[in-house]
C-alpha cells in the first residue's frame, strides 16, 4: 500500500519520479549494443583437414573414415557431417548445448591424434573452429577502377585500404578477396635437366636449403652477448637465378641455367567483374563486443574519406551493409511496439470512454 498513498499524497513527486524513469530508460537504450545477430555460441565444431593433390575419393577413403571412427568415442555428439573435397575434408561436429566447447575441442584434437600414424604424411595438420555466427562480415565492399589494372587495385586493397579499415574502432577482421597474389614461378626446361643430370628433386633442395634464414649460434663476450644469424633470404627473382643448384668438381651449375624464374602471379581460381571491370571484395568483421551498427557507421565514414583520395575512375563501393539491415529490424521492432502501445490506449478508450480511466491505466 505505500505506493499508492505515496502516489495519492505526492502526485507531482510521483510524476517526477515517472518521467526522471523514462528519461533514463531512454537513454540506455541509446546506449545498447545493436547486432543483427544474438551473440549465441552455437555447440558446433569444423575440423578442416587440407591434403593437397588427392581425390575426394582418397580423401574419403584415407582421412575422413579413419577419423569419424575415432570421433564417435567423444561424449555429447549429436550429429557428425563430413564432406570431401579436390584436396581437402572438412567434417563437422554438432555437440549438445551443455557440453563444454574448450573441453570439446581438446577431445576433438586428442581423438585426431590417436589416428594420426594411420593418415597420409602428405596430409597436413588439421584446423579446428568454433563456429560463431557473429564472426560473419557485417560490411563487403567492392574497389574497381577503370584507369588502374587488376594487379594495381589488388595491391592497394591490400597494402594500404585493409589496414586503414583495421584501425577503425570495433573492426576485428578485414579480409581481401579476389585480388591478384604476388607468386615467384620457377619454370624448369627439361631438356637443361637431362643435359646437366639434374633432378627436380635436386633443384627442390637447392631452391629451400638456399632461401632460408635461420638463427646460428650466439657469441659471448666478457659484458656482452650477441647472437648470429644467417640471413640466406632471396629478395629479388634475379637473385633466384643464381641459385646453386649442383657443383660438378669446378663447375657450377646454376638455376637460371636449367630453369626460368618468371616474377608474376598466382593462379586465378575466381574472377569477381563489377560494371565491366575488375573487382577486389574486402569483407570486414566486427570483434565481439562491438556494435554493429556503430561499426558499420564508422565504416561508412571512411569509405566516403576514401573515395575522396582515390585515383580518377577508381571507386569504392558498398555492396552489402550489414549495419543498415540491424538498423532496419530495429526500427521495424520499434514501429511494432508503438503500433501495439496505440492500439491498446485506443481499445481501452473505447471500452472506458473516459480519457482520465485510459490515462491512469
Amino acid at each position: 500500500m505505500f505506493l499508492s498513498d505515496f502516489s495519492i499524497k505526492r502526485p507531482i513527486a510521483t510524476i517526477v519520479i515517472i518521467i526522471s524513469l523514462m528519461c533514463l530508460g531512454l537513454l540506455a537504450l541509446k546506449k545498447l549494443k545493436v547486432n543483427e545477430i544474438p551473440n549465441v555460441q552455437e555447440p558446433v565444431m569444423v575440423v578442416s583437414i587440407p591434403y593437397p593433390g588427392a581425390s575426394p575419393e582418397t580423401v574419403e577413403r584415407e582421412i575422413i573414415n579413419r577419423i569419424e571412427k575415432s570421433l564417435q568415442s567423444i561424449s555429447g555428439v549429436t550429429q557428425i557431417r563430413s564432406t570431401a573435397r579436390e584436396g581437402s575434408a572438412q567434417i563437422v561436429i554438432i555437440f549438445n548445448f551443455s557440453k563444454n566447447m574448450i573441453e570439446a575441442s581438446d577431445e576433438v584434437r586428442n581423438a585426431i591424434s590417436t589416428v594420426r600414424y594411420k593418415l597420409p604424411t602428405e596430409m597436413r595438420e588439421p584446423v579446428l573452429e568454433r563456429e560463431d555466427p557473429s564472426a560473419e562480415p557485417i560490411m563487403q565492399l567492392a574497389l574497381s577502377s577503370k584507369t588502374l589494372t587488376h594487379a594495381e587495385i589488388s595491391r592497394m586493397a591490400e597494402d594500404e585500404l585493409s589496414d586503414k579499415f583495421r584501425a577503425v574502432d570495433g573492426v576485428a577482421v578485414v579480409s581481401v578477396n579476389g585480388a591478384l597474389k604476388r607468386e615467384l614461378s620457377v619454370l624448369l626446361r627439361a631438356q637443361k635437366l637431362r643435359e646437366y643430370n639434374i633432378s627436380v628433386g635436386e633443384v627442390v633442395n637447392a631452391l629451400r636449403n638456399q632461401n632460408t634464414t635461420a638463427p646460428v649460434g650466439k657469441v659471448r663476450g666478457t659484458l656482452d652477448e650477441q647472437s648470429i644469424r644467417l640471413i640466406g633470404r632471396i629478395e629479388s627473382p634475379a637473385e633466384f637465378e643464381q641459385i646453386v643448384v649442383k657443383r660438378r668438381g669446378d663447375e657450377v651449375v646454376r638455376l637460371a641455367q636449367v630453369a626460368t624464374v618468371a616474377d608474376g602471379f598466382a593462379e586465378i581460381n575466381g574472377l569477381s567483374i563489377r560494371s565491366g571491370n575488375h573487382n577486389v571484395g574486402i569483407f570486414i568483421t566486427r570483434s565481439r563486443e562491438a556494435s554493429t551498427v556503430s561499426a558499420a557507421n564508422k565504416i561508412r565514414k571512411l569509405v566516403d574519406e576514401i573515395n575522396k583520395t582515390l585515383p580518377a575512375g577508381t571507386k569504392l563501393e558498398i555492396t552489402r551493409d550489414g549495419g543498415k539491415d540491424a538498423e532496419s529490424n530495429l526500427n521495424q521492432v520499434i514501429e511494432s511496439l508503438m503500433f501495439g502501445a496505440v492500439l491498446t490506449i485506443f481499445v481501452v478508450y473505447v471500452f472506458l470512454n473516459s480519457w482520465r480511466s485510459t490515462l491512469i491505466t
